[in-house]
């Protein structure tokens, strides 16, 4: 059984310690994801013009929701609920978001690139939890994809909208997925330091999904081999009769 050691408020690191060894979890990744997070969440409520105190619940459950999720699905008590710093956090950037929310109201593209970046950072943080707990690689990463995308479909269905999960062709669950084995391709195969694999996993799937939503990429609803093979057939050059 893994055990997690947290400091309270201080700037160190998670510890995560299973029988095959440690591993830590930076405190500035954990706490970055919060604080994007929560500001997320407070900028979806302010585009609604809902009141303070739904923003903070859409900051408490976009910020550290798929994190509950994550520990929830590892039989753990939830780290945003051990540690004080990270609803704190929370706290912080939603009385931001309501101070400043004439400014960042002006920052059309604010959002987009806010839920790129939290889109890596959440795989990362889940993958290396479940690397912790020595999961097989497929196991740790759709606990990283579950992290990913669980605040933002609890945000979603909270506000009555249909989560990006579910829309037929969005790149968001994809892209959470490609950046989860970019990760395990660079951190675990190519044995990458730690930083280097978290930096280039985050602006991989963070270019990805900007890339995607700013372009209106979208995946085909559906895939019919046979339909596939005949235009293959039918491109072929026919021989002489």
């Amino acid at each position: 059984m893994a055990t997690l050691e947290d400091d309270p408020l201080g700037a160190g690191a998670a510890t995560l310690g299973g029988s095959g060894g440690m591993l830590t979890l930076p405190v500035y990744l954990e706490l970055g994801a919060v604080g994007l997070g929560a500001l997320s969440g407070a900028l979806h409520a302010l585009r609604r013009e809902l009141d303070a105190m739904a923003v903070l619940a859409l900051s408490i459950c976009t910020s550290v929701g798929g994190g509950m999720l994550r520990d929830v699905l590892l039989g753990q008590t939830p780290a945003a609920l051990r540690s004080s710093r990270y609803l704190l956090a929370v706290g912080a950037c939603a009385v931001l978001a309501v101070l400043f929310a004439p400014w960042l109201a002006r920052l059309h593209r604010a959002l987009d690139v806010v839920d790129a970046l939290l889109l890596g950072m959440w795989v990362v943080l889940g993958l290396e939890k479940a690397l912790a707990f020595q999961l097989p690689l497929p196991s740790a990463v759709f606990l990283g994809v579950v992290t990913s995308v669980g605040g933002g479909v609890i945000r979603d269905v909270l506000l009555g909208e249909r989560t990006a999960l579910v829309s037929p062709g969005e790149l968001y669950a994809t892209v959470a997925l490609l950046c989860g084995l970019l990760y395990v391709a660079l951190a675990v195969g190519l044995k990458l330091p730690a930083p280097l694999a978290e930096a280039a996993a985050i602006a991989g799937a963070s270019l990805l999904r900007l890339t995607a939503m700013w372009r209106r990429w979208r995946l085909p609803h559906r895939f019919d081999l046979l339909q596939l093979l005949d235009r293959i057939q039918a491109r072929r050059p026919r021989g002489p009769p």
